[in-house]
């Protein structure tokens, strides 16, 4: 692994072995992502399009929206079929917001990698 540095869109990232990097965020964005993730968790699914205007009271970083679309999508590829059927509106809720598409695909891409040894299954 090397040293976390900024890339050329501004977002972090941590290098590991095979070139994968790992999108990084700082602590504000990891509170805000966190804040997010429960948002979303903790609604049901009928309700969740009603939620953009507290869903954009917690972040309306692209970015931070992007990350936690990424996780939200990491379960549907990993999730079984009523996983991913109930996950659609999180997803919805999360595009409206304006989640960075491309931020979700690499945090997605980054959470399916194979794990090259301990240090990157733990990180």
């Amino acid at each position: 692994m090397t040293a976390p540095c900024r890339d050329s869109t501004g977002i972090w990232n941590t290098t590991y072995r095979g070139g994968m990097r790992k999108p990084e965020l700082d602590e504000r964005q990891h509170a805000e992502a966190a804040r997010v993730t429960a948002l979303i968790d903790g609604l049901a699914a009928d309700g969740q399009l009603e939620a953009l205007p507290e869903l954009r009271r917690i972040s309306t970083d692209r970015l931070v929206l992007g990350d936690v679309l990424g996780d939200v999508l990491h379960r549907v590829v990993l999730g079984a079929q009523a996983e991913t059927i109930s996950s659609w509106p999180a997803l919805d809720l999360l595009r409206a917001a304006g989640a960075d598409e491309e931020r979700a695909a690499a945090k997605a891409a980054w959470l399916r990698r194979p794990a090259k040894d301990p240090q990157d299954a733990a990180e």
